[in-house]
């Protein structure tokens, strides 16, 4: 078996594979009958079935056709082999093949259905069973049913589809190997020395204890998850996170951390191990009714904490079973709904805390026999049905065997404590520091003598203060007036809010919802405080903060005020986000309005929003945002780049400086694109002169730029201006004229065009000029008109304008970068465009087009020959890091080790990489926008950076890259598992 175990594992077709054993073993048994008697040769078809389906003597026995009856084949002989050759076996009634007390048995290639009620396609007791290379069908029994009696037992290379369990083997020294089971347990073990290798299964594997040392388990999985399978060993560590069921046997310190179990399987099975830790689990598998999600025997200093165990198809499950039992914690678990939450029996010596036991049906807490020494406290027991006759026993005590900490009413306390029981009823009782004055009767015999009057709200090992409903006055709400974490553990539904009142001070809404729509759900009131978070809150009212050096993220509220300096704004969502202070960012949010207020220096950063919009404040920079509608200045020195508008109303971008004031806006309009206008580039006479405006894309149905006859001292160049309208020349219709602009470059510039390379001064691209160009340089041979000629009354005003400012190097075709001719269309992305076509040499196994663009747009940069192989996955053409310098876009493939390029730019990154960041076989996509201010011209460049800590996680990133729709608004980290690149949430 050991070879055929290499060979599958080699990647040897499943079919291939029966066929090699079913040759070996036919051989053996030929040659093994040959040496007592010749064999009987039989077959087996609609004709004769009633009679022949008894098998009585030795031989091979042949399926000829399909066959379909009310009974099964009896085999009541030694030394039978049964080849269905493919053919379909349909019992009706019984067991599909049955055997009892034979031995040297082969059952192979019959394809087997047995859809009787409760019937098992087989069902054998015997010595030396060979079933091979079957297709079995139980609609509600078991697919192959292996008697206690029985010895020597190979299962392999089977399709098997059970109602019940699809293999239940009590016979010993059994091998089931190489088989596909569907089935709600897939191998029951009731026997010993079994091993159990390289099945692919759909549930889990359940092992009797008194067994399972004598067992063997390898190379499983559930549904593609791994059956990890642990027996003596010591310091066996963290358990890989793709887990579908973890079965630990004599171990020591073993870790199971933040995985999922939501499987057919017992979730987890510890034996007698010591030293095990579960922590962050979600707990939910599919369980059989009345089956464990968990399940431990005679284990001792084990540790179960922070997991939440849920209600999986079936309620009437055990959560936490235990059996002979020492020293254990279980803390801080969610029991939801769960039929019985924990059942111990011989418990003994353990802790009980800090859990929440919510919606259970039937008991809680159920022990049994001895179970001295255990202590339950400060747990919180809601809405639970309390049936606990002759299951609670004396020996537990329900109070904390030492004072503990306990918040009430914004006070925390210590004393000795009890636990909160939603259906107290003591009308008697008085609270005295949160405790009931009256106990709690769980029994006759047993009490709760310090009951809690709330809910626990735990303060933990870490310092963090969680907050409840009962914490939350409707009218005053809850008032933080310390420094600490403060965490919500439930909505808040009565109308309460959460006041901060003290600096250095973190909120944590734990994505909660607090129900407050009338006023501020989170808000401080202090002068100005320092070093608040408010983060992963929801709300339909308002966060209004006044700090600084503090952040707001990941929130979902209706309007979002921030008042401060040097604060950070991220991952909101809200109706309005405004901004009054200094040296402050808003990234990454999503509102219809985004707003900033009489301050300096704020950066409004690769938001979504349908108006940006800044008043009285100067220095700002407005970068990388998709707008819907316009952005719209009022101050000076204000950069706005690269950002993009879908479709406005009427203008896109207006840069104004202080009109009252007369004082112009010495702005930077830089590399915007505007999808859709009738005005793309407003300078309206509100001061908006002394401007530099370069590198947009503009176009507008009226007018890509709009210059009123006020606006001085502007810079306007480099610009693909594109009319959308029915004009036949937008010149004509231009209004106004200007005063002392310039609409080419202030000095020459380095380009290329038709593949050779120019230095000029460059207008800009008019997508209605119709000039030629002679000299092939790329520049128009004559002006573009801009201006009116034209002697009028326009409004209130009298005007006789000629066409005072021309450009007088008008782009023959779009500028991008350093080219003219080379410029990839803009789309919005519902538009489906492909944009330009890209290089031939980009990667087949890309299949967005917008990827595409961009790659082939880009120089594809290595470091060493690994990360070379990499580069050549994307595009043909690549370029090594050797003494690069940044040109135009790029993509780094490889890490900073080996990529000089890489190292040059990583710590610009948001997530810089190393050996040891993101980790083992972990790799991180993420984009930069470079603007470079050396040269002549202000440039843009798009740099992707597609990198591991080691070689699998840089082809994680990469193989994930190709797969990628467009270019990331933030890091993607990949982590190469044996499916291929997995994103890590």
């Amino acid at each position: 078996m050991d070879n055929l175990n290499i060979q599958l594992n080699g990647g040897i077709p499943i079919t291939t594979l029966k066929k090699l054993i079913l040759i070996t073993l036919l051989l053996s048994f030929i040659g093994f009958v040959s040496a007592e008697t010749a064999p009987v040769d039989y077959n087996i078809n609609n004709s004769n079935y009633d009679t022949a389906r008894t098998i009585s003597s030795p031989g091979i026995y042949n399926l000829t056709e399909n066959i379909t009856n009310s009974d099964g084949i009896e085999i009541n002989s030694d030394n039978v082999t049964l080849n269905g050759q493919g053919y379909f076996l349909n019992v009706t009634s019984n067991n599909g093949i049955h055997a009892s007390g034979y031995k040297n048995i082969t059952i192979t290639d019959v394809n087997l259905c047995a859809s009787g009620e409760n019937a098992s396609a087989i069902n054998l007791t015997g010595a030396e069973i060979i079933i091979l290379g079957n297709t079995i069908t139980s609609n509600s029994g078991d697919g192959i049913f292996i008697n206690r009696s029985s010895e020597n037992i190979t299962i392999s290379a089977n399709t098997i589809t059970a109602g019940n369990k699809g293999v239940y083997c009590g016979g010993n020294n059994a091998t089931i190997f190489g088989n596909i089971i569907t089935s709600n347990y897939s191998i029951s073990m009731a026997g010993y020395n079994l091993t159990v290798e390289n099945n692919a299964l759909t549930s889990g594997i359940h092992c009797y204890y008194s067994l399972i040392y004598s067992n063997t388990l390898s190379g499983n999985t559930i549904n593609g998850k791994k059956l990890y399978f642990y027996k003596n060993i010591e310091n066996v560590g963290e358990i890989p996170s793709d887990a579908g069921q973890v079965i630990l046997v004599n171990c020591t310190n073993a870790q199971i951390s933040n995985i999922n179990f939501n499987e057919k399987a017992i979730a987890i099975s510890i034996a007698d191990s010591t030293g095990v830790i579960v922590e962050n689990c979600t707990i939910n598998p599919s369980v059989f009714t009345t089956e464990n999600y968990v399940f431990m025997q005679n284990s001792e200093n084990c540790e179960f904490r922070g997991n939440t165990f849920k209600v999986s198809e079936s309620n009437a499950n055990i959560g936490f079973a235990a059996s002979y039992v020492n020293n254990i914690t279980i803390s801080k678990n969610k029991f939801e709904g769960i039929f019985a939450p924990v059942f111990g029996v011989n418990f003994t010596n353990s802790r009980i805390f800090k859990n929440i036991f919510e919606n259970v049906p039937i008991a809680p807490l159920v022990f049994r026999y001895d179970c001295s020494g255990t202590y339950v406290y400060l747990n919180n027991f809601i809405n639970c049905s309390w049936n606990v006759e002759n299951t609670l026993n004396e020996s537990i005590t329900f109070n904390s065997p030492l004072n503990v900490l306990y918040t009430y009413n914004g006070t925390t306390y210590s004393t000795i404590a009890g636990n909160y029981w939603s259906d107290y009823n003591e009308t008697n009782a008085n609270v005295n520091e949160g405790i009931w004055s009256i106990p709690y009767a769980i029994t006759e015999l047993i009490n709760d003598s310090y009951p809690l009057a709330k809910p626990f709200s735990m303060v933990d090992e870490n310092g963090i203060i969680h907050i409840t409903l009962d914490d939350v006055d409707s009218e005053n709400g809850y008032v933080i007036t310390k420094p600490g974490t403060y965490v919500l553990d439930e909505d808040i539904t009565n109308g309460g809010s959460i006041l901060i009142n003290s600096s250095n001070a973190t909120f944590d809404g734990n994505g909660h919802c607090i129900n407050n729509s009338k006023s501020y759900a989170v808000y401080s009131n202090a002068e100005m405080l320092e070093n608040l978070t408010v983060k992963n809150v929801i709300t339909s009212g308002n966060i209004s903060i006044v700090a600084s050096n503090s952040n707001l993220s990941s929130t979902d509220a209706l309007y979002v005020s921030f008042y401060g300096d040097y604060n950070t704004i991220s991952k909101n969502r809200a109706y309005n986000i405004v901004l009054h202070g200094n040296n402050n960012t808003i990234f990454n949010n999503t509102a219809p309005y985004i707003g900033a207020a009489f301050g300096n220096n704020n950066k409004i950063l690769a938001n979504t929003a349908y108006t940006i919009e800044i008043y009285y404040d100067n220095r700002d920079v407005i970068s990388s945002n998709t707008v819907q509608d316009h952005i719209w200045t009022w101050g000076q020195y204000t950069t706005i780049s690269s950002n993009t508008v879908i479709n406005a109303s009427y203008y896109a971008i207006d840069p104004n400086g202080y009109y009252d004031e007369g004082i112009d806006a010495y702005a930077t309009v830089f590399n915007n694109t505007v999808l859709a206008s009738n005005i793309g580039i407003w300078l309206d006479n509100y001061c908006e002169g002394y401007s530099n405006i370069t590198q947009n894309t503009v176009y507008a149905s009226e007018y890509p730029i709009f210059i009123g006859d006020n606006i001085t001292g502007c810079n306007i160049y480099l610009n693909n201006f594109i009319y959308t309208g029915n004009s036949t020349n937008i010149s004509e219709i231009m209004p106004n004229t200007t005063v002392n602009n310039s609409l080419v470059s202030p000095f020459e510039i380095e380009y290329k065009y038709n593949g050779n390379t120019y230095s000029n001064l460059l207008g800009n691209y008019w997508s209605d000029y119709s000039g030629t160009d002679a000299d092939s340089n790329g520049i128009g041979d004559i002006p573009y008109l801009y201006g009116c000629d034209y002697e009028r009354t326009y409004g209130d005003d009298y005007y006789d304008i000629d066409y005072l400012e021309n450009d007088t190097a008008p782009l023959i075709d779009m500028w991008n970068g350093n080219e003219i001719g080379n410029y990839v269309a803009p789309v919005t992305r519902s538009s489906g465009s492909s944009g330009r076509s890209y290089d031939s040499d980009i990667s087949d196994e890309i299949d967005s087009k917008v990827i595409k663009n961009f790659v082939s747009s880009a120089s594809v940069i290595y470091g060493n020959e690994i990360d070379q192989q990499y580069a050549e996955e994307l595009r043909e053409r690549i370029q090594n890091a050797n003494g690069y310098k940044i040109s135009g876009n790029a993509v780094i493939v490889g890490g900073p080790n080996a990529n000089g390029f890489a190292k040059e730019y990583n710590n610009q990154f948001e997530m810089p990489i190393s050996n040891d960041y993101p980790g083992e076989n972990k790799g991180i996509i993420q984009v930069l926008k470079v603007q470079e201010n050396t040269g002549k011209i202000v440039q843009s460049y798009t740099i992707a950076y597609i990198a591991g800590s080691d070689r699998l996680g840089t082809q994680a990133a990469l193989e994930y890259f190709k797969t990628l729709d467009e270019l990331p608004d933030g890091p993607i980290m990949v982590e190469w598992t044996a499916n291929g690149p997995k994103v890590v949430e």
